[in-house]
């Protein structure tokens, strides 16, 4: 798969969507539910390196984005196949990267193969970052009750902005 031709719709894990993320009071606990949900998803070789590279990458920026939405992301050796998971939580967790302390209910979980170009890896996070600042966009995730709630979004808001 083409990352920097995929659309996120395409990309983005059926079985790595939590609409009811629960226990999750931090980063570190939304990372390890939704590494775990690609993990279970095959996408994951080795789980634990991948995370490794999540953090790494915190390391060098925060993953807030703003309108309570964080966008952590590692490209690792770990990853077999690229691949989104996605978590809501409606009430929100503390979410801390870098010098951004925020309560967040929306987060999108990258993992990108190591062999991944560095233009295709920022073309995945300019797609999804694009999605994101559409309101009706967030209200759409907000309010979805499954899958494919989720999926009409994106693929009607990825529609949107192709036109």
């Amino acid at each position: 798969m083409d990352l920097q031709e995929m659309r996120i719709s395409e990309v983005i894990q059926p079985s790595a969507i939590d609409l009811e993320l629960q226990g999750i009071h931090s980063k570190d606990d939304v990372i390890a539910c939704l590494a775990k949900k690609l993990d279970e998803a095959g996408l994951l070789v080795d789980k634990d390196l991948y995370i490794q590279s999540v953090y790494e990458r915190e390391d060098m920026g925060s993953t807030y984005m703003g309108f309570d939405i964080a966008i952590p992301h590692g490209k690792s050796p770990g990853v077999r196949e690229a691949g989104i998971a996605f978590g809501r939580c409606m009430d929100g967790f503390e979410y801390i990267s870098q010098n951004d302390k925020a309560n967040v209910k929306l987060v999108f979980l990258l993992a990108i193969p190591d062999r991944t170009s560095p233009d295709a890896y920022m073309a995945v996070l300019a797609k999804l970052a694009r999605l994101l600042v559409h309101e009706e966009f967030r209200e759409a995730l907000m309010l979805a009750s499954n899958y494919d709630d989720v999926i009409s979004a994106i693929i009607e808001c990825e529609q949107y902005l192709m036109d």
